[in-house]
């Protein structure tokens, strides 16, 4: 009678070799462990290739392993491996995701705590990825990511990298975690999104609209003219002033939150944050008196491209200025700082955070306040 084979068996962690059944050309199946069930507790396996003797199951699993430690670099183990090492990255590869894959089922999550705007930011800087899309997750490189956000420098702005960084963590984020790759793989912390100042100044710029300008806008008086200085005078970001209700909008209220009874006008709208939502944005008395009109425009309009296509960009080209949608913003926190608007202010009308977590936790709006603040602003 044939002695039967024994095999020592293997040490912790190494993975298994067993023979299948039936008349197979590769009976010996390299398997390894991917983790054990919650609730049996039983190992979880994944083969890694198919065999034709036990001695090349073994050999797969000792290449494999090293692979896994990176105590030999791809190219020697391929030398090592020949036939085996290729059969053993194509299962490994087969069915680990790529990084549009992830990207999908980390946006699952990441869409529900943020804004429509930032949502579809996220979505722009994702297009600018698509030299990552179809790679498996496990098989980019820092190079590979370096080199994507290198060839974007020239041509958007900074906040633009920092997005397609923040994609790049994420999605390898949610890969560690779900083990697609190791701790070790994830490359993303090395990644520099900083333009050279030739990069920065190929992308565009935000200009404040000067003194002159915004007189010239006012001498205008035309519907297209009064929509800009709106925004000039409230801060709103492009998509703030759209879509109003009427309840949005107060003219001559009067108010006494500060002990003093005053009549104040301003309009309660907001984006982005939970600073910036559902804010009172103050109504400068220079534009009061068309600001319903204005708005009543605006509401015409779907969203901020079509602002910025019919109204903004043709009225710039008329009034011979060299501005963008958003400068608006930046022109009115400029006025603000330069006619010492309170900061506190300042930064609840612009919806941005306190720097001082007293003053953003604890400290209430005083509508009449902002309104005499934002007052303060002369041209």
């Amino acid at each position: 009678m044939k002695k039967k084979n024994t095999y020592r068996r293997r040490p912790n962690n190494t993975g298994t070799v067993i023979k299948l059944s039936g008349n197979r050309r590769k009976p010996y199946a390299a398997k390894i462990t991917t983790g054990y069930d919650p609730i049996s507790g039983l190992q979880l396996q994944k083969p890694i290739g198919y065999f034709e003797t036990r001695e090349e199951a073994l050999e797969a699993l000792a290449l494999h392993s090293m692979a896994e430690r990176k105590a030999l670099d791809k190219g020697t183990l391929s030398t090592l491996g020949g036939n085996t090492y290729d059969q053993i990255m194509e299962m490994k590869n087969k069915n680990l995701p790529t990084f549009a894959d992830l990207y999908e089922q980390v946006t699952v999550k990441l869409f529900e705590s943020v804004s429509n705007s930032r949502t579809a930011a996220y979505n722009s800087a994702f297009k600018r990825l698509n030299r990552l899309h179809d790679k498996k997750i496990n098989t980019i490189t820092l190079f590979d990511l370096q080199e994507t956000i290198d060839l974007s420098k020239p041509e958007v702005k900074q906040k633009v990298l920092s997005d397609m960084k923040t994609i790049c963590i994420k999605v390898f984020e949610y890969a560690v975690i779900h083990q697609y790759i190791s701790r070790d793989a994830d490359f993303t912390s090395y990644i520099d999104t900083k333009q050279t100042d030739k990069e920065s100044d190929n992308s565009s710029k935000h200009k404040t609209f000067s003194i002159e300008e915004i007189r010239k806008l006012f001498e205008d008086g035309s519907i297209e003219a009064k929509i800009v200085l709106a925004y000039i005078f409230t801060g709103c970001r492009p998509n703030e002033l759209l879509n109003l209700s009427s309840s949005a909008i107060h003219i001559d209220e009067l108010s006494n939150d500060n002990g003093k009874e005053q009549l104040i006008s301003y309009i309660i709208t907001g984006s982005k944050t939970a600073a910036g939502k559902g804010r009172c944005i103050p109504i400068h008395n220079l534009i009061r008196p068309f600001i319903k009109e204005t708005i009543k425009e605006l509401s015409s309009y779907k969203n901020p491209k079509s602002v910025r296509y019919d109204v903004f960009d043709p009225l710039m080209k008329k009034m011979k200025m060299d501005h963008l949608p958003y400068d608006t913003r930046h022109t009115f926190a400029t006025l603000a700082k330069l006619n010492k608007v309170d900061e506190f202010c300042r930064k609840r009308i612009m919806g941005h955070k306190a720097d001082n977590l007293t003053d953003d936790v604890y400290t209430h709006t005083i509508y009449n306040q902002l309104y005499n603040e934002i007052q303060k602003i002369k041209v």
